[in-house]
């Protein structure tokens, strides 16, 4: 068993690479390209990584706790298609964002719902809502074209807009920030989701609410996915139903590279983040480098089978 010692370690070490991939990977395009890091290209930077680190943050507790969602991405592209239709209808864009938010909750309570209580695996359960969400958006754009234009000007303010020169996409990464933090590391729900993910049973004896909790996390989970739609439709001034596809993938690879465990038990809001802005970093500057779309994705999978590999590694070690 580790000591508080060991744990301490593997913290420092497990921050030391995540962080020093991410800087590595900035050189090296750097290096590549000085536009790299020009004030536009930073700006674009904070709109890309928005929705993924809104999201992933989130989904860093449930992982936390043993548990998955496969729906985020469906979540994201079917809030994004509500938001324009509620556009379209005349609804200013801050009014829809809320809706499409409460929608979210209630999306992930719907997960909660087929995990909690009905008892179906996290795979499945989170697998038949994605399927059934990216089917509903579809529908709801109508025609064979999968997507919903004729929005109102301010539909893309919450993406594009700015505040004193400031991305508003920034204000929402740092609210994500701030009360994904607290949650972890000065609330109940970190050290339960540890708690869940470590030992279930044990939790439970223990008098850890343990449905109410993992419950809770899969309404945080719905819920930020519907903010990241709303973010990624917004920036794209249209809504796409097939933007979501993929999505889920960028968010577990980004949880994973911040070491966060696959089995639960173990992991970090602060790592988590690092790892959603090397996953857009990589994207963005694969793109400034004219690199296929297909070599990035096996980019992609390099990094993060050497981030697994080195928390491996670390694992091994300080057990020892």
């Amino acid at each position: 068993m580790l000591n508080i010692r060991q744990i301490s370690w593997r913290t420092a070490i497990k921050n030391v690479y995540v962080f020093g991939i991410l800087a590595g990977v900035v050189i090296i395009f750097t290096i590549i390209s000085a536009k790299f890091i020009s004030p536009p290209s930073l700006a674009f930077l904070i709109q890309k990584v928005a929705p993924l680190l809104i999201c992933s943050v989130a989904v860093t507790l449930l992982m936390m706790s043993g548990h998955l969602d496969l729906s985020v991405g469906s979540i994201l592209a079917f809030s994004g298609v509500i938001m324009a239709l509620l556009s379209r209808g005349g609804i200013p864009a801050w009014r829809a964002v809320i809706i499409c938010v409460i929608l979210g909750a209630v999306l992930g309570s719907a997960n909660g719902f087929l995990t909690v209580k009905l008892r179906i695996t996290p795979v499945i359960g989170t697998l038949v809502t994605m399927n059934i969400l990216l089917g509903a958006a579809k529908i709801l754009c109508g025609d064979s074209i999968p997507y919903v234009k004729g929005v109102q000007r301010d539909f893309s303010i919450i993406g594009r807009g700015k505040i004193e020169g400031w991305p508003i996409s920034i204000f929402f990464i740092i609210a994500a920030i701030i009360i994904f933090l607290i949650l972890q590391r000065k609330s109940v729900f970190g050290k339960y989701a540890i708690a869940i993910g470590g030992n279930r049973d044990a939790a439970s004896l223990a008098g850890i609410n343990v449905n109410k909790i993992v419950w809770l996390l899969y309404i945080f989970s719905g819920t930020a996915a519907a903010m990241a739609g709303c973010l990624t439709a917004s920036n794209m001034n249209v809504a796409d139903a097939t933007s979501g596809q993929g999505f889920e993938l960028d968010v577990i690879t980004a949880i994973l590279i911040g070491g966060t465990s696959w089995s639960g038990g173990e992991g970090s809001v602060v790592r988590t983040i690092a790892g959603a802005f090397l996953v857009a970093v990589l994207s963005i500057g694969l793109n400034m480098a004219n690199v296929p779309s297909f070599y990035q994705y096996v980019v992609k999978g390099g990094v993060l089978i050497a981030a697994v590999y080195l928390d491996k590694i670390v694992r091994e070690k300080i057990s020892v």
